[in-house]
């Protein structure tokens, strides 16, 4: 029952972090009608502030889960917890391939610092 609860805990704790993940990441989505318009400058400053250290704290709190729950499976051979674990990471790549996929930028090529000029 004790290890039910700090699994449900952990998932809890992801869905968490993927929310904030995402909530943070949205103030980077092109908005409808911007489409083809180049970023702000502080974009990148943005995103390194906040949407990097959420993704590294719950990519190193994921993988000392996997080490823990590789370890125990060595013992008890009951590969449940590694199918939970399986389906967060999972559920992550989703959330931050969505995110590059709402924030990616097309610029046009009027924007484009060689514009006029001819690139060989």
């Amino acid at each position: 029952m004790h290890r039910l609860r700090r699994s449900l805990f952990w998932a809890a704790l992801n869905v968490a972090g993927i929310g904030l993940y995402i909530h943070f990441g949205m103030a980077l989505w092109v908005q409808p009608g911007e489409e083809g318009l180049p970023g702000g400058p502080g974009d990148a400053f943005y995103w390194i502030l906040t949407q990097v250290p959420i993704a590294a704290f719950f990519l190193l709190l994921n993988l000392g889960a996997l080490v823990v729950i590789l370890l125990r499976l060595r013992k008890t051979r009951e590969p449940s917890t590694l199918y939970l674990w399986l389906a967060i990471a999972a559920v992550w790549l989703v959330a931050v391939a969505y995110d590059h996929h709402k924030a990616y930028r097309v610029i046009s090529p009027e924007y484009s610092l060689s514009r006029g000029r001819h690139v060989a």
